[in-house]
């Protein structure tokens, strides 16, 4: 029986921004968090089955203090009325705090429409409990049910259950999730040891898998005058994991999340990147731009910097340990110290190419002491006689034909294996990514199910490259007030922005991706941005996708402070094909095909393009390098690589036949607006 309801004292649309999250392990860590704040010693998170296979909801219990029944409408009555604000630690044990916010219950909505709340709190006449409940499609009420006493041996503490789930959350299964789940909570576990995370059954346990953690300050964060402190903690793992860089608040407590960006051969790593100056724009509902802010970037660069300075040091001491291994076993080439200049270089490139040799041929690291021997004398001779030479100890570790081992010996004079491997494997790369979009826009299999926003639109924006490899995305999905903002940032500028950017018909736009670019124009640089619009593979461009895509560069045109910061724009509409009307209207005889329109004073073109187009335009950029590689990708390994490299976008995708039709409780998707 519901006691009392309330609204919360917010506008709907800013609750639906921020119950977004975009990865499910971040909606549950959100939900750890919230009892860890509590003072909860013990977080069980189960994953309830629906008796097919899948997840009829999920369900994350503490032993935590509670919520007082008479505290529980002024916390959810508004954003940000948590009790944490102003407070840095927990109340009895002295923790230091996640949330100040009072957002984190709403990531919860990210997973499933209705979410649960029962809580047991001590009461002065003792063990009370409640329920509290509230619903996706109605977030600003909330319910509380009437309180009554607690009967038989409980403890105090919060159940949440969310239920109807959105889908089935593959990504929540499994030892991953866990282990994602470890590397978020790896600083806080280490700090408070006696707290205990079980996920699905699987202990929590980052310390067990830990190899080493290396604390590093660095230069401060310095915006708009106020100063953040900006610090480092790189921890290395004994298993092999996906390697992420976290952004974190200043006592460490994880954010939002990207990739290191860093080539660390056998190291499996975490970074994280602690200073309030990231809360600050979670706050503000920009943590998801971090990487666009300048003031990140530079933090991102100086991070990464440090990172492969910390992993050269880590090679150079596993060399030295794997030469200690190879001394004992008498196989090490040298007997003598090196004394002079030259013999101590040489020894420091002999041991960084034999631990490379070591790490990246598995047959070498388990051979015999006596084969190992004659392996390394043979590269002690190549490093030591000449480049040219190297095709000796090629015969013997790599096995490659004659004319092969003399190209790649001369190839080396010039640059290195690692360059090498790593040109060959971004081709390879992107010859599988082709093939594999070519699928998916195509392929009746998968045309008629591809989602355009959340699949799509996703795999395209990490591939700025298929529009040439001078651009960068600078907006992902954001209005054309959010693109005015950044073209202005971008160019060094201080204009104000007190009113929106709107398209003719007075209504705001979403633009899908902007990529943008410096050019050099009468002897000065210059700026160009593209905005391509995606539609979905079994949607063509008709007239009201030219309207659409005419509107949003119309209102760049007419937008005054888009004249004052002169930049050449070009828009593109894509999609797998086009009616008959569209293309009538872009096979003109003024101007070249595709082009729908051009103000050559205004700057402006729109160009009509579909997925055959561009695939085969990239595909004949890197057809020399295909044809040398000799590498064709097909269809199977393709798609592998999509399951693979975009999972966490495309995993619902490539679901079996038998996979879909466990999936009986889940609502059909549904495609954002593109337009407000």
């Amino acid at each position: 029986m519901t006691a009392k309801s309330f609204e919360i004292e917010v506008q709907n649309d800013h609750l639906e921004r921020i119950s977004q999250t975009r990865k499910p392990i971040l909606a549950v860590a959100e939900l750890i968090w919230n009892a860890l704040d509590a003072d909860a010693d013990h977080v069980h998170i189960s994953l309830l089955a629906d008796g097919l296979g899948g997840i009829k909801a999920i369900e994350v219990s503490d032993d935590g203090h509670g919520i007082p029944y008479a505290d529980a409408e002024g916390l959810f009555s508004k954003l940000g009325g948590s009790w944490k604000q102003g407070h840095r630690h927990s109340r009895v044990k002295r923790r230091i705090l996640h949330g100040k916010e009072g957002r984190g219950r709403f990531r919860a909505f990210s997973l499933g429409r209705v979410t649960d709340w029962d809580v047991r709190y001590l009461g002065t006449d003792g063990l009370r409990q409640y329920r509290i409940s509230m619903m996706k499609d109605r977030l600003r009420r909330v319910e509380i049910s009437d309180e009554r006493p607690v009967t038989g041996k409980q403890a105090p503490g919060v159940t949440v259950t969310i239920s109807e789930l959105d889908r089935m959350f593959r990504s929540l299964k499994g030892e991953d999730a866990a282990s994602d789940l470890a590397l978020i909570f790896a600083l806080y576990l280490r700090q408070y040891t006696a707290i205990e995370i079980t996920y699905d059954h699987i202990r929590v346990d980052p310390r067990a898998a830990e190899e080493a953690n290396t604390p590093y300050q660095l230069p401060p964060i310095v915006v708009s005058g106020d100063t953040y402190s900006l610090a480092l903690e790189i921890v290395e793992w004994r298993i092999q994991t996906q390697r992420r860089l976290y952004f974190c608040d200043a006592d460490g407590f994880p954010l939002d999340e990207t990739t290191p960006g860093v080539h660390a051969p056998g190291f499996s790593f975490t970074a994280y990147l602690k200073s309030d100056y990231f809360a600050k724009l979670l706050a503000s509902n920009l943590l998801d731009l971090a990487t666009l802010d300048p003031a990140v970037d530079q933090a991102l660069n100086a991070a990464k910097s440090t990172i492969r300075d910390h992993f050269r040091k880590r090679a150079a001491e596993k060399a030295a340990g794997l030469v200690r291994e190879w001394q004992d076993a008498g196989v090490y080439p040298y007997k003598e110290e090196p004394t002079t200049v030259i013999e101590v270089a040489e020894r420091q490139v002999f041991n960084v190419v034999a631990l490379n040799v070591n790490h990246y041929l598995p047959q070498f690291s388990t051979a015999d002491d006596k084969t190992k021997q004659f392996q390394l004398r043979l590269l002690r001779h190549a490093i030591e006689r000449a480049p040219a030479d190297l095709s000796k100890i090629l015969i013997e570790v790599l096995d490659l034909p004659t004319e092969k081992r003399q190209e790649l010996a001369d190839m080396l004079d010039r640059t290195t294996l690692a360059a090498l491997i790593s040109a060959s494997r971004i081709v390879a790369d992107r010859l599988e990514f082709l093939r594999g979009l070519e699928t998916l826009v195509f392929d009746s299999e998968f045309k008629d199910k591809v989602l355009e926003r959340t699949q799509l639109h996703r795999i395209v924006a990490e591939n700025a490259w298929m529009f040439g490899e001078q651009y960068h995305l600078s907006v992902d999905d954001q209005s054309l007030t959010e693109v005015l903002k950044k073209h202005i940032a971008a160019r060094g500028l201080e204009i104000e922005i007190d009113e929106p950017v709107k398209r003719p018909d007075g209504r705001r736009g979403i633009v899908d991706l902007m990529f943008s670019r410096n050019t050099s124009r009468a002897g000065s640089e210059d700026r160009e941005h593209l905005v391509v619009e995606l539609k979905r593979p079994n949607v063509g461009i008709d007239a009201a996708a030219l309207t659409q895509i005419k509107s949003y560069a119309f209102a760049v045109a007419e937008d005054e402070r888009f004249r004052d910061v002169g930049t050449k724009w070009v828009f593109w509409a894509v999609s797998t094909d086009m009616d008959s009307f569209a293309r009538r209207e872009v096979t003109q005889r003024d101007r070249p095909r595709g082009v729908l329109f051009q103000d050559d004073e205004q700057r402006i073109t729109i160009w009509v393009k579909t997925w055959s187009q561009i695939i085969n335009e990239c595909k004949a950029r890197l057809r020399f390098f295909a044809e040398k590689l000799n590498y064709t990708p097909d269809r199977d390994s393709s798609i592998e690589h999509l399951k693979t490299t975009y999972q966490k976008y495309l995993a619902d995708l490539f679901a079996t036949k038998a996979e879909i039709a466990e999936e009986t409780d889940a609502p059909p998707s549904t495609e954002p607006v593109t337009s407000l």
